[in-house]
């Protein structure tokens, strides 16, 4: 693994452990946490295809056509990580997540970036 994909994978462990430090507390930063989880995994997963992106839009389209469609990631794992409305609207709204819902996200980001990390190994 390239060492930018491997320091992609470390922001992205480093998101999930912000997300469950502060679910019980402030439940909104911890879906915002496990989304960022979730595309710093995917920058590193296109990392390693040389493939670089500015927004992320673009980050998870490039995802879809790169790994996705050619059946190199799950299909039900991706489409289940488009959480990114949720997370504008706790990032910009001031919306308050439910807990079980950031807990939901928190489990879904780790699935991802374990299926991120297993397919780069």
């Amino acid at each position: 693994m390239s060492p930018r994909s491997t320091e992609f994978l470390e922001v992205a462990r480093r998101r999930l452990g912000a997300a469950k430090a502060v679910l019980d507390e402030d439940p909104s930063t911890a879906l915002s946490a496990a989304y960022y989880a979730m595309l710093y995994g995917v920058r590193a997963a296109l990392s390693e295809r040389d493939i670089n992106v500015r927004t992320h839009r673009g980050a998870w389209h490039e995802f879809r056509r790169a790994l996705v469609e050619p059946g190199d990631f799950d299909d039900r794992l991706a489409a289940a990580a488009h959480v990114q409305p949720q997370r504008e609207q706790a990032d910009y709204d001031a919306w308050v997540a439910p807990t079980d819902e950031a807990r939901r996200v928190i489990e879904l980001a780790e699935a991802f970036v374990s299926a991120i990390k297993a397919s780069l190994d």
